[in-house]
């Protein structure tokens, strides 16, 4: 299964799949459809656009966000409740609900994305729209720092590659539990890498 999936989304499945301590069943077409979904196509796909249009649109360098709207307001609020939910049930070793409250968040953020369609802002020559794309990839970046951290417990490699993606490492910040829905610890003008993706897509293996 890791020579397939790596070890970081082995772990993420059977704490997803089935609760922590008890049996469970096991299938190839459930594995590949949650690996599909929720990291390929979920977080994984999300870090990708994030990271591309960063380096696409401001040369790789995370850009100052504006005034916050509604729609960010969702997400920060979102966040404090995540973590909150995360932090208790990982301690009390209930993964799949820790991980579930995380993999919502992870869904707020992407329907953020296509909401704000920040692709279309990128093609408009003024002030206000390159603003408000620098507010919204701000945004996805923040919250991937975040993730970062409510995932490390489940993914450690993966998320460590990704909190060096988005400049995490070079704002000098830490990757406490008790400080992570604090928004804004990004520093703008740090250094955004587009690296190869992290759950790249793969073709469901023949046997075991």
């Amino acid at each position: 299964i890791t020579d397939h999936f790596g070890i970081d989304a082995f772990r993420y499945y059977f704490l997803r799949a089935i609760p922590f301590g008890t049996d469970g069943s096991f299938s190839w077409e459930d594995l590949v459809a949650r690996y599909t979904s929720e990291l390929a196509n979920g977080l994984g796909n999300l870090a990708s656009r994030a990271q591309a249009m960063v380096v696409k649109n401001f040369d790789g360098l995370l850009p100052a966000p504006g005034e916050l709207t509604a729609a960010e307001k969702v997400l920060t609020d979102l966040l404090v409740k995540t973590a909150a939910q995360a932090d208790v049930s990982i301690r009390a070793f209930d993964f799949q609900t820790g991980i579930v409250a995380v993999k919502e968040f992870v869904d707020a953020v992407n329907l953020y994305v296509t909401e704000q369609e920040p692709w279309k802002l990128a093609k408009l020559d003024d002030a206000d729209s390159r603003q408000r794309l620098a507010t919204i990839l701000y945004t996805v970046c923040e919250s991937l720092r975040a993730v970062s951290i409510l995932y490390a417990p489940i993914m450690p490699k993966s998320m460590s590659e990704l909190w060096n993606d988005i400049g995490a490492h070079e704002s000098g910040i830490g990757k406490s539990f008790a400080d992570v829905a604090n928004w804004g610890q990004l520093k703008p003008g740090v250094k955004i890498t587009k690296s190869e993706s992290m759950f790249p897509r793969i073709e469901e293996p023949e046997t075991i």
